[in-house]
């Protein structure tokens, strides 16, 4: 009995030994990089993300936010730094549009070769409640040369989790 409660005490100190030390290096990991926030009555309009190199700070990516009349986030596109050119090179959009009980996603990528966004490559539906939290999810990708919206996966969620999480 005591070989038996020594062997699980070691082990939740393992086990804890482990966890501190993976949380220490995802903070030193964190702790890589530098985010400067560009504001506008009170919304943020840019993030620029730079990363630390000792001293030394290098352009990594770039968020630029766009919103509507009633400050709801409608667009945000990314940007990826090319030291090679100095430049700022497009990456990948994401348009957000309301519905009194949904909020609809699409992500599109840059391609290169066209200079321009692909046409949206995949969706995501959440639907609300009449509390407007997320009740279920949706993904959606398109498939092939279709115009049509093929179901990745759903899931219901329970609201309450959302207002515990809330309130913490």
């Amino acid at each position: 009995m005591k070989t038996l409660s020594f062997i699980k005490t070691l082990a939740l100190a393992a086990a804890f030994i482990i966890g501190s030390t993976l949380d220490n290096n995802a903070c030193a990991q964190s702790d890589k990089f530098i985010t400067n926030q560009e504001m506008e009555n009170g919304l943020t309009v840019a993030k620029t993300i730079f990363k630390q190199d000792g001293n030394y700070l290098h352009r990594h990516m770039r968020y630029e936010f766009a919103y509507d009349e009633q400050n709801r986030l409608i667009e945000k596109r990314a940007s990826k730094w090319n030291g090679a050119t100095d430049e700022w090179e497009p990456y990948f959009r994401i348009s957000y549009r309301y519905t009194d009980a949904e909020i609809i996603m699409n992500y599109a990528r840059w391609n290169q070769s066209h200079q321009a966004y692909d046409k949206e490559c995949s969706e995501s539906v959440y639907e609300l409640d009449e509390n407007n939290l997320p009740v279920a999810y949706r993904s959606y990708r398109q498939t092939g040369d279709k115009p049509e919206w093929a179901l990745v996966c759903h899931h219901r969620f329970d609201p309450t989790a959302f207002l515990l999480a809330a309130a913490e």
